[in-house]
């Protein structure tokens, strides 16, 4: 299990949206999250590149009021889906479990401001929803290369 502690980014991102309602980084971004893996202190830093798309969080319509799928007010929002969708993409850069993934995730939805509740509920979504063979893996906005992660063991 991985637990985030704290979340660093040296700039906001910036997005622009696509016709489909994609979302597409128009700089270059640098997040740095601090987490604990099982006992070990981890540093994580994800280098966004200029071009890198998403679709924010995939929450269905219906579920919308309860959790947006973009919040344009919050930027580490936005981030955690990205982060989460690249992860999946790359299946966790070769190397971090889905599970793994899924924890970065949820500790970054609960670095943003959202509650406990909401970012539990979010990471159940995706286990039950996107837990799947089709997305573990799925580079469908062929992302992969447009991250990057570095790992230091602190």
């Amino acid at each position: 299990m991985i637990s985030v502690r704290t979340v660093f980014a040296a700039e906001s991102p910036k997005w622009g949206t696509r016709k489909d309602g994609s979302h597409v980084l128009n700089n270059q971004f640098l997040l740095i999250v601090s987490a604990d893996r099982d006992g070990v202190l981890l540093e994580l830093t994800f280098s966004f590149h200029e071009g890198f798309r998403c679709d924010g969080l995939s929450v269905p319509w219906a579920f919308r009021w309860f959790l947006p799928s973009w919040d344009s007010k919050n930027a580490l929002y936005n981030v955690a889906g990205a982060v989460h969708d690249w992860l999946y993409a790359t299946k966790g850069y070769s190397i971090l479990r889905r599970e793994e993934c899924d924890d970065i995730f949820r500790g970054l939805l609960r670095e943003s401001g959202i509650s406990r509740f909401k970012a539990g509920a979010a990471d159940k979504a995706v286990e039950w929803f996107a837990g799947g063979k089709n997305h573990w893996g799925n580079d469908d906005y062929k992302i992969a290369d447009k991250c990057s992660m570095v790992v230091r063991f602190l």
